[in-house]
């Protein structure tokens, strides 16, 4: 990654904070009363994102480095409240995943769904897969009516494995997330393996 800041960098930190904004939702909407309580101590164990512009807090000697650390927060951030909903009965999978699917809804871009290329570019511009370098997803299959990526690489779930949680959570989340932001779409999303996902035009 280019020691000067730019675009990439920018996207990015995009994507790093609509993650911490889907932990926050999903926080917010379950716990209700708990949820400022449980969020001070996730800020107490993790930290959290900085307000302000991108150029103003970066530190500029380590962009690589500081970008990664913020990767690293908000998964954790997430999978920590995702687990800790669970444990504390206050929420289940099934729940949190309802909730998951309305915050898809919300960030519902139809106008970027015209083609499956496109719609595939939306994910990628949402969801958080590690740093540009890790190169986590490749497409295999682009055809008018499908296309087909690979996940070349598990990059979520020791974060996971640090709270005792559930890495399977992460993607029954990340598949309620997505088909919320294709509902009134005509494309669907499938997983067809671990780590192998597609999108399909419905007919």
């Amino acid at each position: 990654m280019s020691a000067f800041l730019g675009p990439i960098h920018t996207w990015l930190y995009q994507k790093i904070k609509l993650q911490d904004e889907m932990a926050t939702y999903i926080l917010e909407m379950t716990a209700k009363e708990k949820a400022v309580e449980i969020k001070e101590v996730i800020n107490m164990r993790y930290g959290k994102l900085e307000e302000g512009n991108l150029e103003d807090i970066i530190d500029g000697m380590n962009i690589h480095g500081w970008l990664q650390e913020r990767v690293s927060m908000v998964e954790n951030r997430l999978a920590y409240v995702v687990t800790i909903l669970q444990k504390e009965g206050i929420s289940n999978i099934e729940s949190i995943c309802k909730v998951a699917y309305q915050y898809g809804k919300e960030n519902n871009n139809k106008a970027e769904c015209k083609t499956l290329e496109q719609a595939y570019k939306m994910l990628e511009d949402f969801l958080l897969n590690g740093m540009p370098c890790d190169r986590v997803n490749q497409v295999v299959e682009s055809e008018e009516d499908h296309l087909t990526w690979k996940q070349n690489i598990e990059i979520h779930g020791s974060y996971w494995q640090m709270v005792d949680g559930n890495i399977e959570d992460y993607y029954k989340i990340r598949e309620h997330l997505i088909c919320g932001m294709f509902e009134g779409t005509d494309i669907s999303f499938h997983a067809i393996d671990y780590n192998l996902f597609e999108l399909r035009k419905v007919i």
